[in-house]
């Protein structure tokens, strides 16, 4: 199910163990004039998705690349009575997901699979969040088209995605292959939203809103790289320059599911 994939996972994990890294594995939200801190950066990201998915008591909700539980765990102090299930492919990251306590009358359940198959029943999820995971999967298309399997009448999806635009110069290419490379698998880099918001139509959903974060999480890159680092050999570099060029997209979309 997963063989040399994610190879830059346990460093952020070791990272959280030892107490220098939270329990979000995706990059900050700086909104206009704020300066917090790069965890309350995470934070922030993770709330805007959550507020987003106008989430509701004893609601089912599915977090698809769930990481190492941050999103759920904000999610558990959200709301009561509800089943809040995690999916990740990664057996390392849900053995942290498990030291996560439900509370409220919530329930944690953590579930080894990938994204496009998802062991639950028909219609059976009321939201469904995944948040900057979709690049990792091998089909943005067969991950929409199992969100809309799993969604009941009226559910939403959030999820969030870094896509590129076409490289303009042989150095941005190379920087694209650190990408691709060091935080493979990253299998289709290069996306437009006319085209998710076509393939989400087809999947049987209908979008709702969109926003582009993509300013918003300029900042990020103060917190996690050296202005020293070289793009040709350090991938969270290639992606702060390809960011700098304007070849870096951060999307937001909320999709409702079409009425059968």
């Amino acid at each position: 199910m997963m063989d040399a994939a994610f190879n830059y996972i346990p460093s952020l994990i070791n990272a959280y163990k030892v107490g220098h890294a939270g329990d979000h594995v995706h990059l900050g939200y700086w909104a206009q004039g704020t300066s917090y801190d790069w965890h309350t950066a995470q934070e922030a990201m993770t709330n805007l998705h959550l507020d987003a998915l106008d989430l509701q008591d004893g609601q089912t909700v599915i977090d698809v690349g769930c990481g190492i539980g941050g999103s759920l765990r904000l999610v558990n102090g959200r709301v009561c009575d509800s089943m809040l299930i995690g999916v990740n492919i990664d057996p390392r990251q849900l053995t942290i997901c498990e030291t996560h306590q439900a509370t409220q009358g919530n329930r944690f359940d953590w579930v080894h699979c990938d994204a496009e198959n998802v062991p639950l029943d028909h219609a059976s999820t009321d939201r469904i969040l995944s948040l900057e995971a979709m690049f990792h999967f091998p089909s943005r298309h067969a991950f929409l088209t199992e969100a809309a399997r799993l969604l009941r009448p009226k559910g939403l999806l959030v999820c969030s995605d870094i896509v590129f635009e076409q490289p303009r110069t042989k150095a941005h290419q190379r920087f694209l292959d650190v990408v691709q490379t060091g935080y493979a698998p990253w299998p289709a880099p290069i996306l437009c939203t006319d085209e998710m918001e076509l393939m989400a139509q087809n999947a049987g959903l209908i979008l709702r809103d969109l926003q582009d974060l993509t300013v918003k999480v300029r900042p990020t890159w103060d917190h996690i790289v050296s202005r020293r680092d070289d793009p040709e050999k350090s991938p969270v570099a290639a992606m702060r320059d390809l960011h700098y060029a304007g070849l870096l997209q951060y999307p937001m979309y909320v999709f409702g599911k079409l009425s059968s």
